[in-house]
């Protein structure tokens, strides 16, 4: 149960609770909206606070991140296993929960100590494994076991059945403690709670696992990304077999197709000439560039005119005197030398060019000779066309032999699957029938203690609850008859988290305590809620579990309880207020 919650914040308001009944009580401003009621009367945010203590993630969002509560600790004291033990957590440190170093030792908790302020902690993920263990006897260390597989039930999970949150939409249906609570979470959770077979809910979350995948295979197929569209095995069938013998009548054309025995050798040697003559080829246009260079060269090679000379003769007389120069005579002989060198060296340069030009060519043209005899070689001996024509032909019939058989196993794989998940789906129905008839006792237990807090609502009406093995996994459905209104929906809620708590307290499981937000009760007559109260202080007493209730004072007074209710002795001391700034839990408005 719980003992107390509180908070380093000094304008909190400290709740002490008992065991039995407890109602806690808001004084409502008329005319208030909800979204001025939201965080200054503070009937919601108790819920938060319980969840924050006992494991919840605590996200940017979190209320507890706020900047108004950020830096402020919130304290709970709770009654586990006759032992109370008061824990602690601060938003701005979502990952430890603060408690008594005893408490380590007892439990033997992985306990440690925090180096600033000396505090011992323990993570908020070994904190709810303990609580997982102590609630509802799941293993100390889920490491290793299936319960740390993906798709298993969990303690949180668990726990937001005895603590609904509006603001997940627990109070849609009586199955879902959340409006997105996935089908495998749901089954598999409650089956535990109730005694039943979770594994089976568990394995029928494989198959549906193994169905998405195969509809993503199949998805992916059709949008193209395995080529084209598979198809199925009846369509792909005669294709396959078709295109393989066509493959198979090609390969044997080519076997029996005459071919010179060198044929390789001497392709190959066609290639080569072919590539030395384009080779030569360039080489002719180079030399026959470089030729004509030189002739242009040879062109300019001439000896200086005879007057010239003498002009620059005379000047050099006039403006070097004393300089003694050669006569004109020796000047002249000389630089007709050097010309007749020069142009006799160009000379023998170009007839060297125009020597390996016409090696070239009578190599280009000895290769072209032997390339000519080597086709007419192969041509003697079937058409090269033909036969090349011929090996594209197979090469492109055994690559869609080859793909259409891909599809083909592909879509085997794909069919084969579909029926081998039907099977095991059926295998699965079977086991889950099976394991119902086994359980009867389990089930015939729920189903009369639901049928009682029905008739304990309603004088007027029948209601019953229905647990369903389905190909689809084990089904729980509450039905009250009447109007599907939200009034009778939110009580059949109330039925299903009042029931499953009877049954873990005559267990001696769960956490002890069941809290009902305000919001649950909305849209519901006042005698049900009056009845929902009394049936559940009548059952606290019955099965010593704690029943806390948050409601709006004006709608409590109105209610018309049996004399079985103290009221004084039910209402909480602490009583909230959105009449005033600090008339709330918290003491303060924030946004």
């Amino acid at each position: 149960m719980i003992v107390r919650i509180g908070s380093s914040l000094g304008s909190f308001k400290q709740i002490e609770f008992h065991s039995g009944l407890n109602v806690l009580l808001s004084d409502t401003h008329p005319g208030a909206t909800e979204r001025q009621t939201r965080n200054s009367a503070g009937k919601t945010s108790l819920i938060e606070i319980v969840h924050f203590l006992l494991g919840a993630d605590c996200k940017k969002e979190s209320q507890f991140r706020c900047p108004a509560l950020i830096k402020h600790s919130f304290r709970g004291e709770f009654a586990i296993e006759d032992e109370k033990i008061v824990v602690e957590r601060t938003g701005s440190k979502p990952s430890r929960v603060y408690l008594r170093n005893e408490y380590g030792e007892k439990w033997h908790l992985p306990i440690k100590t925090e180096r600033e302020s000396g505090r011992s902690y323990i993570s908020n993920q070994n904190w709810k494994a303990f609580l997982g263990h102590v609630f509802f006897a799941l293993p100390e260390d889920i490491g290793g076991s299936i319960y740390g597989e993906s798709f298993t039930p969990s303690f949180r999970s668990m726990f937001s059945y005895f603590v609904r949150r509006q603001r997940s939409g627990a109070f849609i249906s009586p199955e879902r403690q959340a409006e997105r609570q996935q089908r495998w979470d749901w089954q598999e959770n409650l089956s535990y709670l109730f005694g039943l077979d979770w594994r089976i809910p568990y394995e029928f979350q494989q198959i549906r696992n193994r169905e998405r995948t195969l509809e993503e295979l199949r998805k992916a197929a059709k949008q193209g990304a395995f080529g084209e569209f598979i198809g199925t095995v009846a369509e792909l069938r005669p294709q396959v077999a078709v295109a393989e013998k066509k493959a198979r009548d090609r390969r044997l054309q080519l076997s029996v197709f005459r071919v010179h025995e060198s044929y390789d050798e001497l392709s190959s040697k066609a290639a080569n000439a072919k590539s030395k003559m384009q080779a030569l080829a360039r080489g002719k246009i180079t030399i026959r560039e470089t030729i004509e260079h030189l002739e242009k060269a040879l062109e300019r090679e001439i000896a200086p005119n005879a007057k010239e000379l003498e002009r620059v003769y005379e000047i050099a007389q006039v403006e070097l005197p004393g300089v003694t120069l050669r006569r004109l005579d020796e000047v002249r002989m000389f630089y007709e030398s050097v010309v007749e060198n020069r142009r006799l060296h160009l000379s023998r340069e170009i007839e060297s060019l125009r020597e390996q030009m016409e090696r070239y060519t009578d190599e280009s043209r000895e290769l072209d000779k032997q390339r000519q005899q080597i086709l007419e070689v192969l041509e003697s001996h079937g058409a090269l066309d033909d036969f090349v024509a011929l090996q594209r032909e197979l090469s492109d019939m055994e690559a869609l032999a080859s793909a259409l058989g891909e599809r083909f196993r592909a879509a085997e794989m794909l069919e084969g699957e579909k029926t081998q998940l039907e099977i095991d789906r059926s295998n699965l129905h079977r086991r889950l029938q099976q394991d119902f008839q086994e359980r009867r006792s389990i089930l015939d237990e729920v189903i009369l203690v639901v049928s009682e807090l029905i008739s304990n609502l309603y004088d007027d009406r029948v209601g019953r609850f229905e647990i369903e093995a389905t190909d689809r996994g084990p089904e729980f459905r509450i039905s009250i008859e009447g109007d599907r209104g939200g009034g009778i929906s939110n009580m059949e809620v109330f039925c299903l988290d009042m029931a499953l708590t009877m049954l873990c307290a005559r267990k001696q499981s769960g956490p002890g305590f069941l809290i009902h937000d305000s919001h649950l009760f909305d849209g519901v007559d006042e005698r049900q809620i009056a009845r929902a109260l009394e049936t559940g202080q009548k059952e606290t007493k019955r099965c010593g579990f704690q029943y806390i209730v948050t409601m709006n004072s004006d709608i409590f007074d109105r209610l018309p309880l049996a004399e079985t209710i103290d009221r004084s002795k039910a209402v909480l001391a602490t009583r909230l207020s959105d009449r005033t700034d600090t008339g709330g839990l918290f003491g303060l408005r924030f946004e």
